[in-house]
């Protein structure tokens, strides 16, 4: 065997995103609120950049005056302005972030500063429904961390609230909101361990005999699991009310519907004269450096939020467009998905979905969400075109009208939309059923 040293090319593909794009796509994903939050903190740590936030007081006489005139209004005839600024149809709630809990939960614990930082990946790990699931040697390789560290600092992060948070399966998750409620039960964490699914269908004859335990226990042990949270994230909710500015209003320009930003709340950003003055007259090499350096923050912030502001304008338009018999004419909405505005308006459809996130525009009919004008289309037997919203109103008046005691599974609901001529998948009904706040069968049963 001959050993010798060659040069080869190969061509590979390489996909870099500079701390700059990352910015930007964070600014885009943004709602006002957390928007104005951004801004605040960077104002607080950057010294040349000025920020004002027009944040008036309420006029409580003048508000309750406009509101007496309009009691004798239909609300869908009043036409939104900028008078308007303090319309109570204008709250929404804004929640806390778990993620953002969770990290301030690790940071006050008195631990090493090495599983601090582990705990922190933890976190960061955690999926939609609060669940770890990347492996122990996974996550020992990648911090180059020892495995008995890994598992040290999961059990810290599941002792956090909300409890059953950084479980690895759906039984951990039970048993440790068990254990928090200080309840510790061999047989009872047995069954959650082995035969789940007997809980899941109330096999109330087949858990007494295993176990040996009467029906009446085993009831009590059915309520108990069933009162448990599969997806610890849904037991985390601090809300509370604030203002939800839209970030678009719709106008009437010859006759048509047009998106225009909405600057009824003010946000204005400039350059500090004191640090202008500076800049140009100092002749000390750091400070002028400083200065730059803040100074290309304060112009890429900028930047970025008139890139968000310029990109929800552009797809609310295209919305409107696509949307024009709701606008126009007041008619339904159509079917829609991201994907269209995404061909419509020539950009990828990552951008739309940071560009609708959190954002608002009011309408002569009061304030939307921008995801409330997208949905999946379904097409029936007779080869009418309905939207995702017909089919849920479908699948809650079904489930509402179901026997409670024998409620209705996702395959009959599937067959009953067949019957109606909706051709929808069970996994599809069962993330609608989701959405629509509905348990599953099992956990719908009630037990006389």
């Amino acid at each position: 065997m001959s050993l010798f040293n060659k040069l080869e090319q190969n061509q590979s593909l390489k996909l870099n995103i500079s701390n700059k794009l990352v910015q930007s796509l964070k600014i885009l994903n943004m709602g006002r609120q957390e928007l104005e939050d951004v801004i605040e903190s960077e104002s607080m740590t950057n010294p040349v950049l000025e920020v004002e936030i027009q944040n008036d007081e309420i006029n409580w006489e003048n508000y309750f005056k406009k509101e007496q005139n309009n009691l004798r209004m239909d609300k869908n005839d009043i036409i939104y302005s900028d008078s308007s600024e303090y319309d109570f149809e204008n709250m929404t709630r804004d929640e806390d972030s778990l993620y953002d809990s969770l990290h301030g939960q690790i940071n006050i614990m008195k631990i090493s500063d090495e599983h601090k930082y582990i705990c922190h990946y933890l976190i960061d790990s955690l999926d939609k429904d609060g669940y770890l699931r990347e492996e122990e040697y996974e996550i020992s390789e990648k911090l180059k961390v020892g495995i008995d560290n890994v598992e040290a600092c999961i059990r810290i992060v599941q002792s956090l609230e909300p409890a059953g948070i950084c479980a690895r399966s759906l039984q951990e998750c039970l048993i440790i909101q068990l254990r928090s409620m200080g309840i510790y039960d061999k047989v009872l964490e047995d069954i959650i361990k082995d035969d789940i699914n007997l809980i899941a269908n109330s096999n109330l004859t087949t858990i007494a005999a295993h176990y040996k335990i009467k029906k009446e226990k085993v009831k009590e042990y059915i309520m108990l699991i069933k009162s448990l949270e599969p997806k610890p994230v849904e037991q985390y909710s601090k809300s509370s009310i604030v203002y939800a500015y839209p970030d678009v209003i719709i106008e009437k320009v010859d006759g048509k519907s047009v998106a225009k930003p909405y600057h009824e709340k003010k946000i204005h950003l400039g350059i500090d004269n004191y640090y202008k003055e500076l800049f140009m007259n100092t002749d000390d090499e750091s400070v002028k450096n400083y200065i730059r350096e803040k100074l290309n923050s304060a112009k890429k912030l900028m930047n970025d939020i008139s890139e968000r502001n310029s990109t929800v304008v552009n797809i609310s338009n295209a919305i409107i467009e696509m949307q024009s018999d709701f606008f126009d004419h007041g008619g339904k909405l159509k079917p829609m998905t991201q994907y269209d505005i995404s061909e419509k308006i020539g950009c990828h459809i990552s951008t739309v979905s940071r560009g609708i996130n959190d954002k608002y525009m009011l309408t002569s009919k009061g304030l939307f969400e921008l995801k409330t004008f997208f949905s999946n289309s379904y097409e029936t037997n007779d080869g009418e075109v309905i939207s995702s919203k017909t089919v849920k109103d479908e699948i809650k008046s079904i489930i509402d009208s179901e026997d409670k005691t024998r409620p209705l599974s996702d395959k009959k609901i599937e067959d009953i939309l067949k019957e109606k001529g909706y051709d929808v998948a069970r996994r599809t009904i069962a993330k609608y059923r989701e959405e629509l706040g509905f348990l599953s069968s099992s956990k719908r049963k009630k037990i006389l």
